[in-house]
């Protein structure tokens, strides 16, 4: 992908990757109704792992940290070290694409903004494999949260995220893949604004004179920049839902 180590440098000075914040993440692992005292949990594209971090804090259990960019681990690590959660948290250096733990490995398999790069319905198949007998996944998603969304918006996740469905369509790939929806729920704007995209502007301006003189990383810039002035528009359309299930 053109212009990919861009795209990382800017993301290495985020608080995270996407949408989320640490409430919804409680939120999400609270509404888990029963597991092991010391779940097995694998936290698929963790990114600089603010999200592995509250888990590794909430759950008492140990946390596989899985992320393909060394830069984002190295992050994971040092925070984990600062929230004196370190000797919870075991990162791996490894594609979601790639991955080579035996089938009914884990107790709790964790998500956030991340499984899309599996394709939604192709990712509840691997981890469905993953988990152990009456396992939980926790997963947020890009979806429409209205019904009919308006045309520009549908030709924006056409080049964007063609595979973008609605909560509802979701909910039924969840039952075809064998999982029991739990619960649901949309991340609040906050979790766009607070942790994302506000400290992307905060680093736009920075990057952009860095590279003043390089086509190929404005343009990297400007499609944030893009991102940032959709969402405040039509961010009434879509969102990201949490979807927590158990295996069955």
């Amino acid at each position: 992908m053109e212009g990919i180590e861009y795209i990382y440098e800017l993301c290495e000075a985020l608080p995270r990757s996407g949408p989320g914040d640490n409430e919804s993440t409680k939120r999400a692992f609270n509404s888990i109704p029963k597991f092991q005292p010391t779940p097995f949990i694998l936290d698929i594209g963790c990114g600089q792992g603010m999200q592995t971090i509250e888990l590794a804090k909430v759950s008492n259990g140990e946390v596989i940290a899985l992320d393909n960019h060394q830069p984002f681990l190295d992050i994971l690590m040092e925070q984990a070290k600062k929230y004196r959660v370190a000797e919870k948290i075991t990162p791996k250096n490894i594609s979601m694409l790639d991955m080579d733990f035996e089938e009914k490995t884990f107790d709790i398999i964790w998500s956030e903004g991340a499984l899309y790069f599996m394709g939604f319905q192709n990712g509840l198949k691997r981890c469905h494999q993953l988990l152990r007998n009456k396992g939980y996944l926790a997963v947020t998603e890009l979806v429409y949260t209205v019904s009919d969304p308006p045309p520009q918006v549908v030709e924006y996740f056409e080049d964007e995220y063609p595979d973008i469905k609605n909560i509802g369509e979701n909910i039924e790939t969840i039952k075809e893949e064998r999982f029991s929806l739990i619960s649901n729920f949309t991340l609040p704007e906050s979790s766009w604004l607070n942790n994302y995209y506000l400290p992307i502007e905060n680093e736009l301006p920075r990057l952009i004179k860095k590279y003043q003189e390089n086509e190929v990383a404005l343009t990297v810039f400007e499609g944030f920049r893009n991102e940032v002035d959709f969402y405040r528009k039509c961010s009434r359309f879509y969102g990201y839902e949490f979807f927590i299930m158990e295996k069955i």
